[in-house]
């Protein structure tokens, strides 16, 4: 079963950007390496906002 979850499902108005994963743990570092690439987060930054809103963005998760 594959996790995906989409950038712009997660608060980015315009990008379209979807992630996947085997796992959450797999996603999640999909996710932060999209956001370090593309969108200006840091290691520590994405960190920190995962602290905050890790269970919004786990209800944002689709099954493929």
């Amino acid at each position: 079963m594959t996790l995906s979850l989409n950038c712009k499902d997660a608060g980015d108005p315009v990008c379209t950007h979807t992630m996947y994963g085997d796992t959450e743990e797999e996603l999640l570092e999909n996710a932060k390496k999209h956001g370090i690439e593309v969108h200006g987060y840091t290691e520590e930054s994405f960190k920190e906002e995962m602290a905050k809103n890790l269970e919004d963005f786990r209800k944002l998760i689709k099954t493929a």
